[in-house]
C-alpha cells in the first residue's frame, strides 16, 4: 500500500529498473521477445484491437500502459493518444518508443486515481495489467475509467482467465501455481452496473500456442474459435471484455 497526496491507500506494484523478477524494467521487454511470443502478441492485438476499433479522429487512454505494447500501435493512427502508468522508468521507456512521432503524451498516475476530467477520451485501455492487482482495487481502477470515458465511449480490458483450457489449465494454475486468474463472476463485479457488456472474447489457446507459431497463416484464423460464445469464457488465456459506458 502507498498513500496518495489525498492521504488514501493505493495497492501499488513497483515495476523498475533493477526489480526482481517480472517488475525489472530494464529486462521486461526480453520476455516477450523470439518468434514464439511474437506470435502470442499478434493473436491478441488481433483480439483487443477488434473490440477496439477504428481510433481515426479519436482520442485514447491506455491505463497502466508499462512499455508501450498498446500505445505504440495506437498512435499512428488515434487522434490523440495518453499513456499512464505508476512507474517512471516503464514511462520512459514508452517514451523512447514513441521518440519522433506526434500527437501523444505520457502521465505519471495511479489507476486508481487518473489526472484526467471526466468524459475525456472516446476510447479506454487496460491491457495485461489489472490482473497483477486485488479484486477490490481492481474495481477502483475500472471505476475510474469510466469516469474519464464520454458517454457512448469504449472501454476495452484484458484479464487472465481463470478457465482457459476448457476449464482445467486455468484452474489448475489458480490453485497450485502463482497465477490468479479471473472467474467470470468476478469480472462480473469489478466491472461494476454502471456500463453495458458488448462483447466478450478470449484468446491464445494454452500451451499449443508454442507450437502454433511455426505456421502463424494456418493458426491466427483457427486461434478465433475462442471468440464464439460458447466458448469465448473457457478456451483463450486471456479474456477480453469490451464496454460501452
Amino acid at each position: 500500500m502507498r498513500k496518495s497526496e489525498s492521504g488514501k491507500d493505493f495497492e501499488v506494484v513497483d515495476y523498475e529498473i533493477g526489480a526482481e523478477d517480472y517488475r525489472d524494467v530494464a529486462r521486461y521487454d526480453q520476455r516477450y521477445t523470439g518468434a514464439p511470443n511474437e506470435y502470442r502478441q499478434t493473436v491478441m492485438a488481433n483480439a483487443y484491437r477488434g473490440l477496439i476499433g477504428t481510433l481515426k479522429g479519436k482520442r485514447i487512454l491506455d491505463v497502466g500502459c508499462g512499455s508501450g505494447r498498446g500505445i505504440v500501435d495506437f498512435v499512428p493512427e488515434a487522434e490523440f493518444t495518453v499513456g499512464c502508468d505508476a512507474s517512471m522508468d516503464m514511462l520512459g521507456v514508452t517514451a523512447h518508443k514513441l521518440k519522433g512521432k506526434s500527437r501523444w503524451a505520457l502521465a505519471s498516475s495511479y489507476a486508481q486515481a487518473l489526472p484526467f476530467v471526466s468524459n475525456a477520451f472516446d476510447v479506454v485501455t487496460a491491457l495485461n495489467f489489472l490482473h497483477i492487482f486485488s479484486l477490490e482495487t481492481q474495481r477502483d481502477m475500472i471505476a475510474e475509467m469510466k469516469r474519464v470515458t464520454k458517454p457512448g465511449g469504449t472501454i476495452v480490458l484484458e484479464f487472465d482467465n481463470a478457465l482457459h483450457g476448457l476449464g482445467v489449465v486455468g484452474l489448475f494454475k489458480r490453485w497450485f501455481r502463482d497465477e490468479r486468474g479471473t472467474l467470470p463472476w468476478e469480472a462480473r463485479w469489478v466491472l461494476g452496473d454502471d456500463c453495458r457488456i458488448v462483447r466478450v472474447r478470449s484468446t491464445v489457446f494454452p500451451v499449443v500456442w508454442r507450437l502454433f507459431y511455426h505456421a502463424p497463416h494456418v493458426f491466427l484464423p483457427i486461434e478465433k474459435i475462442s471468440y464464439l460464445p460458447l466458448l469465448n469464457r473457457i478456451l483463450g488465456h486471456r479474456i477480453y471484455y469490451q464496454l460501452k459506458k
